[in-house]
Order: structure tokens, then C-alpha cells, then sequence
């Protein structure tokens, strides 16, 4: 009984000490808002065949049908 009291302790601690490590990182995250704002821009960014519009994609390259370059969708 004594060692289930052990192992259950030993989980509440790991568990107590892995959120509140969760907590500071995410104020330390705070300063890095801008550049996941930056990063969510570039994302929003979509592309697309102007010859097959159903060809989409997040970054700039070639249709996989056609071979032509992809442009960004307006």
C-alpha cells in the first residue's frame, strides 16, 4: 500500500511540475507573438493554376497538371 502511495505521489508531482512549466513558456511566448503573426500572414498566402483553379497551394510552384507556375489566388 505504501509504495502505490509512493508511485501515485511521484505522478502528482510530474504532472504538477510539467503544467507549470507549460505556463512559463507560454509567457515567455508572449514576446514571440509578432513572428507567429508574421508566420499566419505568410500562411493565408494561397496559390493556384490559372489554368486548373482547383490546384491549390501555400507556397509558390508548378500545377502538377499543366507545369505551369502558381500565382498567387486574389
Amino acid at each position: 500500500m505504501i509504495n502505490i502511495l509512493k508511485v501515485l505521489a511521484t505522478f502528482a508531482l510530474v504532472i504538477l511540475f510539467s503544467c507549470k512549466g507549460n505556463q512559463n513558456s507560454s509567457q515567455n511566448g508572449s514576446a514571440d507573438s509578432s513572428a507567429v503573426a508574421k508566420d499566419t500572414t505568410a500562411k493565408a498566402m494561397v496559390y493556384t493554376c490559372p489554368m486548373h483553379p482547383e490546384v491549390v497551394s501555400d507556397k509558390p510552384g508548378t500545377c502538377p497538371k499543366c507545369g505551369m507556375d502558381l500565382e498567387p489566388k486574389s
